[in-house]
């Protein structure tokens, strides 16, 4: 039987990874906040100091320039006090840098054990095993979507709030600097709404609803050669059947994740992608002539971050959908990638 503790350990370790990776994050944003806050303290002292020259001295009444003097003196202690402050946070951060290093080494090690585990119980009890698969790939989905929009949107929200503070500081003093900031901040928020519409496009693709399969296929296809990287060829059979949202979601972002892959690190000069159906199955074949791999090295890769998902990951879906996935792949011969899916099941619960 499948032993709960492993994955309860796996469960556990990815907490405290997220508590110290979001312990870092929001040690870098108070450092950013405090080297903010220095800049401004250092140029207050200066704009007071040139304001004690020897001729502003000797025209100034004695208690204004004691007052600049007794200013000055706070200003620079507050100064060496951030400074400290900034060092310790600086080395708090190297620390759990080590210490998240050491952790995703560990992650790694745990989930290829837990893998292990799971490859034995799969040949004993099938349809258990299909129903905790299901639980896992949405609980993997979750933690990514999250650590998406943790690591994109919530930073840059959180830097904007610190620049829009700053812009409320030297509004008065140095308006040109405010405005300059606010068009930065305009140009980021801009950035951020276009960050959030490919998370939402990620979780369900507009174009599927709209067009089908077939024809969001075939437009992520015309959108790899226009980038001019790669020659691109393909034969994408019209379906006469509806698939099920499930199926038609799956296959999609599988062979989004195939034709990503190419592009980032094949080096392939041309890509050919054959779709067709047989019966009532669905046949997808795709073909580089990159660089190729060898299967026993990449099986297992994850991406730390959970973007995306690695072969592993691939095999696993298109076994929920019942379906079957060969890969061919020789160093220096490029890579061979077929998809057989039956259309007329859903994902297996």
């Amino acid at each position: 039987m499948f032993c709960r503790k492993d994955y309860m350990v796996v469960e556990y370790l990815e907490k405290l990874y997220q508590e110290l990776y979001e312990k870092k994050l929001n040690l870098e944003c108070e450092n950013q906040r405090k080297e903010m806050l220095l800049k401004d303290n250092v140029k207050f002292v200066k704009t007071l100091e040139n304001s004690l020259d020897e001729n502003y001295e000797s025209f100034s009444p004695r208690k204004v320039d004691e007052e600049s003097h007794l200013k000055i003196e706070s200003l620079l202690a507050e100064q060496r006090e951030i400074e400290e402050s900034v060092r310790k946070i600086k080395i708090e951060i190297i620390d759990l840098n080590v210490k998240i290093s050491e952790l995703e080494n560990v992650i790694k090690i745990a989930r290829n054990n837990e893998k292990l585990v799971l490859s034995e119980y799969i040949k004993r009890n099938d349809d258990k095993l299909i129903k905790q698969n299901i639980l896992e790939v949405q609980e993997i989905e979750r933690q990514r979507i999250a650590r998406d929009m943790h690591d994109s949107v919530v930073q840059s929200l959180t830097s904007l709030v610190h620049r829009m503070e700053l812009c409320t500081k030297i509004g008065e003093v140095d308006p040109v600097r405010s405005k300059l900031e606010l068009r930065e901040i305009t140009k980021n928020v801009r950035d951020i709404i276009q960050e959030i519409r490919e998370v939402i496009y990620d979780l369900r693709p507009m174009s599927l609803e709209d067009v089908g399969l077939e024809e969001a296929v075939e437009r992520e296809l015309i959108k790899i050669r226009n980038y001019g990287i790669m020659n691109v060829s393909y034969e994408i059979q019209k379906s006469s059947s509806n698939l099920s949202p499930t199926i038609t979601l799956t296959i999609f972002r599988i062979i989004r994740e195939v034709l990503n892959n190419v592009l980032k690190h094949a080096q392939a000069e041309n890509i050919k992608l054959n779709m067709q159906y047989k019966g009532k199955t669905l046949i997808i074949n795709i073909e580089d002539d990159g660089i190729g791999f060898l299967m026993d090295e990449v099986l297992h890769i994850e991406k730390p971050d959970n973007s995306g998902f690695g072969i592993s990951m691939m095999q696993e879906r298109i076994y929920l959908l019942g379906g079957k996935i060969d890969i061919d792949s020789k160093l220096g011969e490029g890579t061979k990638i077929k998809i057989s899916v039956p259309i007329d099941k859903e994902l297996k619960e």
